[in-house]
């Protein structure tokens, strides 16, 4: 169900390159490889908004709008914000030498960024991260930018609400369907061919529940709650917390020492080593050694189990 789309105008596709070189130089300053589907969609223009975006982000929505905008509480971040954030906020030598890469935001101001521990290795795999603007804690959110935007969109074929105080049902349905197609269209056949699949569903009335405790809400949706569970499943998902200094608590880093060695040092965490030894907790090991090193599944349960055979 892959939907036409419109070459943008030279000169967006020449800020659009601009904009995917800015974020490679930013890339290879702080140590982490761009990946393939986020340049693409950075290159392709997906992640600008454009300077009509104020006069005309209706029409945009429902036309040729940028990758996510179906989904809740997600805004790409630009060049120079991309940048600003790195050297104020979330940079190795304030981090306690993990490295960060952002690339967009929520509305609160808390960064979604690629991420890497100090003894990261070379060309690793990062995983994506929400860090918080204000409060001293992160979650790694899944192991890979893939498998970050497959979720994102998973999510948002499974609750068209928050886009209804704007839309009708129909253009929801229609934006979300365009997201998935645009974004999509960008990944591997398999994964895009599975995305469209569900965006072409129809739209049916699910219930929903925010949290153990919360009051079910019937909410429009283009998958079911349990086909998300299911989705969800088959992705890398790793919810593991690693310590931060928030953004308040620190000044401007000089350019220079974006990638300079830790200065600040955050509040330590258990690393992997030591959740490795108790088997208790195996499966916080092998979350901890991906937000570390990044890498499948099955290498980090090998990595785990070499190290304690016990925890098997």
């Amino acid at each position: 169900m892959t939907e036409p789309t419109t070459p943008p105008p030279p000169a967006a596709a020449d800020a659009a390159l601009a904009n995917a070189d800015a974020l490679d130089d930013l890339a290879t300053q702080v140590g982490i490889e761009v990946p393939a589907l986020l340049r693409a969609l950075v290159a392709a223009g997906a992640t600008f908004y454009g300077p009509d975006w104020a006069g005309q982000w209706r029409t945009l929505c429902l036309t040729q709008p940028p990758a996510f905008i179906s989904c809740e509480d997600f805004e790409w971040m630009d060049a120079q914000e991309r940048a600003d954030a790195a050297q104020e906020w979330l940079y190795a030598a304030a981090q306690g030498g993990r490295r960060f890469l952002p690339f967009a935001q929520n509305g609160a101001g808390d960064a979604y960024c690629l991420t890497l521990g100090v003894n990261a290795l070379p060309h690793t795999v990062a995983p994506v991260a929400l860090v918080p603007h204000d409060d001293d804690e992160a979650m790694v959110l899944h192991a890979s930018f893939d498998d970050f935007a497959t979720a994102m969109l998973l999510q948002s074929m499974a609750d068209l609400s928050h886009q209804m105080d704007e839309f009708s049902q129909e253009e929801a349905v229609t934006q979300t369907r365009l997201d998935v197609a645009r974004t999509s269209a960008l990944m591997p056949a398999d994964s895009a061919e599975r995305l469209q699949a569900m965006a072409g569903q129809a739209p049916q009335q699910q219930s929903v529940q925010d949290g153990p405790r919360a009051r079910p809400r019937d909410v429009w949706a283009l998958i079911s709650q349990k086909q998300l569970a299911q989705e969800l499943e088959r992705l890398s998902t790793a919810q593991l917390r690693f310590s931060v200094v928030p953004r308040w608590e620190l000044r401007s880093a000089p350019a220079q020492e974006v990638n300079a060695p830790a200065a600040v040092q955050s509040p330590a965490a258990p690393t992997w080593q030591s959740l490795a030894a108790d088997p208790a907790t195996r499966r916080q090991a092998i979350r901890a050694y991906q937000a570390e090193f990044g890498g499948d599944l099955p290498t980090a349960k090998a990595a785990v189990d070499a190290l304690n055979p016990l925890s098997r």
